[in-house]
């Protein structure tokens, strides 16, 4: 049953890939909020079989109307979020329920075999069978109150000036009409099926729509919308031609909100083009997000590839959009899930393209690896050699497509 249809969009795992895919890993290919942020929560909903096997567990049933009942009689702030969010207590019971009814063969172990594990979205967890399920589900859980408190309460998020909540939660409109109405929305939502994480991955869902806070499905599904041309690009290309793969160009925002492309965005993306014409690469890869300034309406990666297209005549079946990175980090991980996905091949060097002091940055200090280690866990790329002062190798690692709980806009 699909939960937040404004933005989910049908779900396609372990679709055979092209040639030299790297490990054994492969991301979804049509992706939404839900599926991005909670991988495992997402498929518990939307896989029939395993949502029939989760309504025979009576602890699981019970916590489904107890967290109904509770958002019913929320009356308050503190109620409402109680209400929204899972207790500890909750996440342990519902956790050994699950664990109690993993079985081989059944429903939730063949989702966990066939689609959790070759997905990468939880790598890092060494366990197996019913104590993997427990960890994922925790992940998940967790992962959810951590965005109800950033968007319903203010929680400073790991980035505040690009990532906070957009209202002032002390006013009375937030306080006697915003929340008391999602509150309501939320509750009328989860009348239609109430399960045991209903409330708050719906709550979730509403209260990053209610902060503009939807960028993680911006122009998804990329392979039939912003994508379509180049991922098709993508089978046919002799990758012999070229001594690299692709050409990442790591975006830049105005801090105006007026202006729709950074001027040292323009440059990176002109010197991309130029690299490109040199026939240095097949692809070009556009990354940024919705970032720069604080609720901008302008995407990075969208504007370099009108500039792009208008100016340099780069065809559009060369231009690979990633536009959901916010930082650094993502920029190189985003791009290393698309390049995995879509077959690139392994073992090939890209280049990444930026302004002298950025690839400094990158090459020069442990800045940025410590910073990839702390916000997402691992080094989502391993740098080659420098090539010129505004570029240098990169490779990606699948270790890329582990999820990040704590950053719902870019998981």
């Amino acid at each position: 049953m699909r939960l937040f249809t404004i933005c989910c969009v049908t779900l396609i795992l372990a679709l055979p890939l092209r040639a030299q895919k790297s490990d054994s890993f492969c991301a979804s290919i049509y992706q939404c909020v839900e599926s991005k942020n909670y991988y495992f929560t997402y498929l518990l909903q939307e896989k029939e079989d395993v949502d029939s096997l989760i309504a025979t567990s009576t602890v699981l049933k019970e916590l489904a109307i107890k967290k109904q009942e509770e958002l019913s009689k929320a009356g308050s702030v503190k109620e409402y979020l109680t209400a929204f969010k899972l207790s500890d207590e909750e996440i342990l019971k519902a956790g050994r329920a699950l664990t109690e009814l993993y079985q081989n063969g059944n429903a939730l172990e063949r989702m966990m075999t066939q689609m959790i594990i070759p997905s990468g979205c939880y790598q890092q967890y060494k366990e197996q069978g019913m104590a993997l399920v427990r960890k994922i589900w925790e992940q998940d859980a967790q992962g959810m109150n951590y965005a109800i408190d950033i968007y319903a309460a203010a929680r400073k998020p790991n980035y505040p000036r690009i990532d906070s909540i957009g209202f002032n939660i002390h006013s009375r409109e937030f306080q006697k009409e915003i929340l008391p109405i999602c509150k309501q929305d939320i509750e009328m939502w989860n009348k239609v099926h109430p399960t045991f994480y209903s409330v708050p991955l719906r709550a979730v869902c509403m209260l990053l729509d209610l902060n503009d806070r939807l960028q993680a499905a911006d122009f998804e599904p990329l392979e039939e919308t912003v994508n379509r041309a180049s991922y098709a690009q993508v089978g046919l290309t002799n990758w012999d031609s070229y001594p690299y793969s692709a050409i990442l160009v790591l975006g830049a925002g105005p801090e105006d909100p007026n202006v729709n492309i950074n001027p040292i965005g323009k440059m990176r993306a002109a010197y991309a083009a130029l690299l490109y014409r040199n026939h240095q690469a097949p692809f070009i890869i556009l990354s940024g997000g919705r970032v720069h300034p604080y609720h901008t309406p302008y995407n990075e990666a969208n504007e370099m590839k009108k500039y792009l297209m208008e100016m340099w005549q780069v065809p559009e079946s060369a231009i690979i959009m990633e536009p959901h990175a916010r930082h650094t980090t993502t920029n190189f991980r985003n791009a290393a899930r698309i390049m995995l996905t879509q077959g690139f091949p392994k073992g090939k060097y890209a280049l990444v393209t930026s302004s002298k002091s950025h690839i400094d940055y990158v090459e020069k200090t442990e800045q940025l690896p410590q910073r990839c280690i702390r916000e997402l866990g691992y080094e989502p790329y391993k740098i080659g050699k420098r090539i010129s002062g505004r570029v240098i190798e990169f490779m990606p690692q699948a270790a890329s497509f582990t999820i990040n709980p704590l950053e719902p806009i870019d998981p």
